[in-house]
């Protein structure tokens, strides 16, 4: 009788969190949108260019971070943020990799801090898509170098850019395994997600070299579901364990100014180290 008393109520109760979990999901996932669009207001480093890209929900937007003025056809980063984040907080972060001589771009997702559409599966990879496009036409780039990389929800994004266009790298920081394993882990079955990015699938698939970091303490996208990354890329895999969780997972200057320059280097995607990056004292690399 007791066994019932507890059973049954759970029983009643989780169909409707199964669906509020469905319903909810977009906002759940991309907490930051808005509905309210408007023009970019924020504010422009040194050496950027906004830029908008037409697109079937109005345009893309997007940050160009350019190296300095005279520097040859650069590699290039896309980057797809967080889900809390704007482009412009993560300004800070990309500062060694401009000086180092690698052009950055930074994607906004659809209806966050103003920008058209709104945020999905769908809206979130054209827009990636048409990044890349523009940018490999771009004179200041080497579209034989281009990378892909993702922190957190933008890591599948950054997985299906890998999968639809030439990208010469993948990097993934503390991000899924896939958003399937994510419901699993929330107790909810597969048929629900709505926004299907599986980064194991197209890590498998993927014929590049893959950087993969995560906080060993993630207690938002766990460590185990990193590490279901690491199995997927392999040997072209290299991974490194940080000691922190998710929100606190700062990614320490060495490896914007350090260990992501290195990689590169070491895969022929960058050339000697530039002699103007300024590798002297701390900047401020929160997400």
């Amino acid at each position: 009788m007791k066994l019932r008393a507890v059973v049954l109520p759970l029983f009643l109760l989780y169909p409707l969190y199964a669906g509020v979990m469905y319903a909810k999901q977009l906002a759940i996932l991309f907490p930051a949108a808005s509905d309210h669009h408007h023009a970019f207001a924020g504010p422009l480093p040194a050496n950027a260019e906004l830029v908008e890209i037409p697109a079937s929900f109005g345009k893309v937007r997007a940050i160009f971070l350019v190296p300095p003025v005279g520097t040859a056809a650069a590699p290039a980063i896309v980057f797809a943020h967080g889900n809390f984040e704007r482009v412009q907080d993560s300004y800070p972060i990309f500062k060694n990799l401009v000086d180092s001589g690698i052009a950055v771009l930074q994607l906004e997702f659809p209806g966050y801090d103003g920008a058209d559409g709104k945020p999905g599966y769908a809206s979130i990879n054209e827009a990636e898509n048409l990044a890349y496009d523009w940018l490999a036409k771009q004179a200041q780039v080497d579209p034989q170098r281009i990378i892909s990389m993702g922190y957190s929800i933008g890591g599948g994004p950054a997985c299906e850019l890998a999968r639809n266009r030439h990208t010469r790298g993948l990097i993934l920081l503390s991000t899924y395994s896939s958003i399937v394993d994510i419901a699993h882990h929330y107790l909810l079955p597969a048929f629900v997600v709505r926004v299907p990015w599986d980064n194991t699938t197209c890590e498998r698939d993927y014929a590049g070299p893959v950087l993969i970091e995560h906080g060993r303490h993630d207690e938002v996208i766990p460590y185990e579901l990193g590490m279901r990354n690491v199995a997927a890329a392999g040997d072209r895999g290299e991974f490194v364990p940080l000691d922190c969780g998710h929100a606190d997972c700062h990614f320490d200057r060495t490896i914007f100014a350090e260990r992501l320059p290195a990689w590169m280097r070491k895969h022929g995607l960058l050339d000697a180290k530039n002699p103007n990056s300024d590798d002297s004292g701390p900047t401020n690399s929160g997400f």
